[in-house]
């Protein structure tokens, strides 16, 4: 009996240990996920802003080749068209900002996703635009990193 309740003792103890370890993991996958998109909208401000890059590889390191864009527009297109789109766009965007609010992440295994908004303020062709975009990332671990496998928009025109 004494050897029983030895064993239930240390298979409970591994549990807990266990769960505080997952819980660790979990915030730490947070935080990863918190910088990575943090991390992207920054570069896409220095591109928009004159700083030259590959816009294409900055989206290849943030975004599956497979992902859809579901555009705030309401169109769904594949992430080669909206590289197109961003290439084209980047010489009549001057004075572009942007900051991410109300981040909310939840990570479940090797699936994650990502929701928060995005204010953007920009001249476009000599227009001034102030954008509030919901948006949503849906996110699948590939070794220390996650990728978007699906992106989706609102606006609040």
């Amino acid at each position: 009996m004494r050897i029983i309740a030895s064993l239930l003792l240390v298979l409970l103890i591994s549990c807990v240990s266990e769960k505080k370890k997952s819980s660790g993991d979990i915030s730490e996958d947070v935080a990863l996920i918190e910088r990575e998109i943090a991390d992207f909208h920054e570069a896409l401000k220095q591109a928009y802003n004159g700083i030259p890059m590959n816009t294409d590889s900055l989206m290849d390191n943030f975004f599956d080749k497979d992902v859809y864009y579901v555009t705030y527009w309401g169109m769904t297109e594949p992430i080669d068209s909206t590289k197109s789109r961003l290439r084209h766009a980047l010489p009549g965007i001057k004075e572009y900002e942007n900051r991410l609010e109300s981040m909310n992440v939840k990570v479940y295994d090797g699936g994650a996703y990502a929701f928060f908004i995005l204010r953007q303020t920009y001249s476009l062709n000599g227009i001034m635009m102030d954008e509030y975009l919901p948006t949503t990332f849906v996110l699948e671990r590939r070794n220390n990193r996650w990728m978007v496998v699906h992106s989706q928009r609102s606006a609040d025109f």
